[in-house]
């Protein structure tokens, strides 16, 4: 079971693989950058280039599963090797990520600003 999420023409994003869908990101996403959480703790960080009509990928938080980053036409394609349950993505900005230990174990808490929700 995993996902695969890759950059297409005009700021969208193509996942396949267990979930088959397409997410088309709004002009700030495009112009200050995006995060996409994954239900396995995965935070990616995400970047259009527009000059290059290119998308660029990094993993900000590693999760349970194993996640890769490869060059395709379009730019980087992430695989998650792992169960997905969802996927959230928000602007960059919009994006806090804040650690905090306690006794027993690490966790890490994500929350994404209000900044304004929109229905598909």
């Amino acid at each position: 079971m995993s996902i695969r999420i890759e950059p297409l023409e005009n700021g969208r994003l193509k996942l396949s693989g267990d979930v088959e869908d397409e997410i088309c990101l709004s002009a700030r996403a495009l112009d200050e950058g995006f995060a996409i959480a994954i239900s396995d703790g995965t935070l990616v960080q995400g970047r259009f280039d527009n000059w290059v009509d290119e998308c660029r990928f990094s993993v900000t938080v590693e999760g349970a599963g194993i996640a890769t980053i490869s060059r395709a036409e379009r730019g980087d394609v992430l695989d998650l090797a792992w169960k997905i349950e969802w996927i959230s993505v928000a602007i960059a900005r919009d994006m806090h990520c804040a650690e905090r230990s306690e006794a027993l174990q690490m966790q890490r808490e994500l929350s994404f600003a209000d900044a304004g929700k929109i229905a598909a």
